[in-house]
């Protein structure tokens, strides 16, 4: 008798599920892809029903666990409504053996749920994301036929056409994009403009690794504007030494990673881009940091520097100064800081006394074509000798395209561990490598709140799957005179308030509050069960 019991219950109920999964899945993918076909992304036809055909996979973490309750509720309460229900109670059959069936539906939605939340999803995330942002060919296709500029990392691009080679025999690339009449900028923090620069032509070399797309720039017949130095500089051919990193969109958000990467990302932090990027900026916070301790003591040696400019006419700024503390050089009445600007032969050219004066190592160029020192100074009385008329006061004046100094270079690393041990040996006379260990640091806790809410979170998605069925099931059992929409109504609601606690304490742990997230996401489900068991007794009672 069970066993034919569970037969005929398991066919109402998965067909049921079936089609009401079908249905949700399918209307939320649709509704999905409402806001890339309104924005500027470069979806094709084929690329539009590729990303709806992959929404379907997502949107089974939701449609899956209400078609489970909704299905569990109309089969139920049908059952209970033509007798069958009080038919197997009078024969013995005990209500647990009734729901088993509904249970064991329930604990196949765990494990599929386990499966779907931790491997399948993001995997669905991650080439969703890949067709929604394209490649970057087809970016970079998008915007040249439309005339706008696409930006890769702090690279913009503008160029009037293009050409495609996939495995161009010159090269090792995977693919290479020849582009005419290019404009490219490389933009600050702000968004501003730092340096530019403009070409004939151009070719973009683009290599695939492990998450992650490096494009190598080459220009012939470029001109290029540099802000920070002030210089307008032309060369036959520039390749800039820094190739343009961009992420793919799997390895740039969380939400788009299994469970085996999440926690790879948590042990390793230095493999997630936003924290690769700042180990990119430690480095250079280090090397800053022996260029300014090598004019430090070449001061305090000798009281001034001299300082060769990277142009081609063969000036040289004298800097003198008692010390340099944390970039801002330091005088006093005996020494004070006097900046001058000699010729080759060492002729005084100008001399500048700033208020404040400070010097940093910059990346020259665009795309880091060079290191450089600047020099920044404030309120600044400016002489021309040896005919000094009366000295002209500037408010600013800022002098960049300096070779650096040929002090002692930092040790090479080779780990980011080693490279974290060095920085912090050196961050004790280092505000700047100290900030951005701080920062560092901040970013790998904030990483891994996410790791931590993202896991407890997919665990709480899928115990809600599991009890969902059993709740529509026994809601139907004891609610047998109302309409069966009424009943998962009454189900929708608890289930509806479980995703909002399971997001809020998944909020919480992001912020560091790990026992209160976890005490909040899984209130909800506590909440199930205690309606699971109250509606249990009743039926037990009664």
């Amino acid at each position: 008798m069970p066993l034919r019991l569970y037969k005929h219950s398991l066919i109402e109920l998965l067909r049921v599920i079936f089609f009401t999964a079908a249905v949700l899945a399918v209307v939320t993918a649709f509704g999905a892809i409402i806001k890339p076909l309104a924005g500027d992304a470069p979806l094709s036809a084929a690329q539009a029903i590729k990303y709806v055909g992959l929404s379907l996979v997502p949107m089974m973490q939701y449609a899956l666990p209400f078609a489970a309750g909704f299905g569990a509720t109309i089969v139920l309460h049908r059952m209970v409504t033509d007798n069958e229900v009080m038919a197997m109670a009078v024969v013995g059959l005990r209500y647990r053996t009734i729901l088993t069936p509904v249970m064991a539906i329930g604990v196949l939605l765990v494990l599929v749920m386990v499966l779907l939340v931790q491997v399948a999803i993001p995997r669905a995330y991650a080439v969703i994301g890949r067709v929604i942002a394209g490649d970057v060919t087809a970016l970079l296709a998008h915007a040249v036929e439309h005339g706008k500029p696409v930006r890769f990392g702090d690279m913009e691009i503008w160029a009037e056409s293009m050409r495609v080679l996939p495995n161009p025999a010159a090269s090792h690339a995977d693919e290479r994009i020849e582009l005419r009449r290019m404009v490219a900028a490389k933009l600050d923090r702000r968004g501003g403009i730092e340096s530019d620069v403009s070409a004939a032509g151009a070719v973009l070399d683009l290599y695939e690794r492990e998450g992650i797309v490096l494009i190598r720039l080459a220009m012939d017949d470029a001109v290029s504007w540099d802000s920070a130095a002030g210089s307008l500089r032309g060369f036959p051919r520039l390749e800039p030494t820094h190739a343009v990193p961009v992420p793919l969109p799997e390895r740039t958000e969380p939400m788009a990673m299994t469970r085996s990467e999440l926690l790879a990302v948590d042990a390793d932090p230095s493999r997630y881009p936003a924290i690769q990027s700042l180990y990119e900026k430690l480095e250079d916070a280090i090397r800053q940091a022996a260029q300014r301790k090598a004019i430090g003591e070449e001061l305090a040696d000798y009281g001034h520097i001299d300082i060769p400019a990277a142009d081609q006419t063969g000036h040289r700024w004298r800097v003198q100064a008692k010390n340099v503390r944390n970039g801002r050089l330091r005088g006093n009445k005996a020494v004070p800081v006097r900046i001058s600007e000699r010729t080759a032969l060492g002729d005084t050219l100008r001399v500048f006394l700033p208020a404040v004066a400070t010097i940093s190592v910059e990346e020259g160029g665009f795309g880091g074509l060079d290191r450089r020192l600047v020099i920044s100074m404030q309120d600044v009385t400016v002489e021309d000798p040896p005919d000094a008329g009366r000295p002209n006061h500037r408010a600013a004046v800022l002098v960049g395209n300096l070779k650096p100094m040929n002090g002692p270079e930092p040790p090479a690393v080779e780990t980011p561990a080693a490279l974290l041990e060095l920085a912090h040996a050196e961050a004790d006379g280092a505000p700047e490598v100290r900030r951005v260990l701080n920062q560092i640091e901040s970013q790998t806790a904030s990483l891994h709140g996410q790791v931590v809410s993202r896991l407890w979170r997919r665990w709480a998605v899928a115990a809600t799957a599991g009890l969902l069925p059993l709740l529509g099931a026994i809601l139907a059992m004891n609610m047998r005179h109302a309409q069966p929409l009424l009943i998962y109504l009454v189900a929708f609601v608890p289930a509806l308030l479980n995703l909002v606690l399971i997001s809020g304490g998944s909020g919480f742990m992001r912020q560091g509050d790990v026992g209160g997230g976890l005490a909040l996401m899984w209130s909800g489900n506590v909440v199930l069960l205690l309606i699971i068991g109250f509606g249990w007794r009743r039926l037990a009672r009664h």
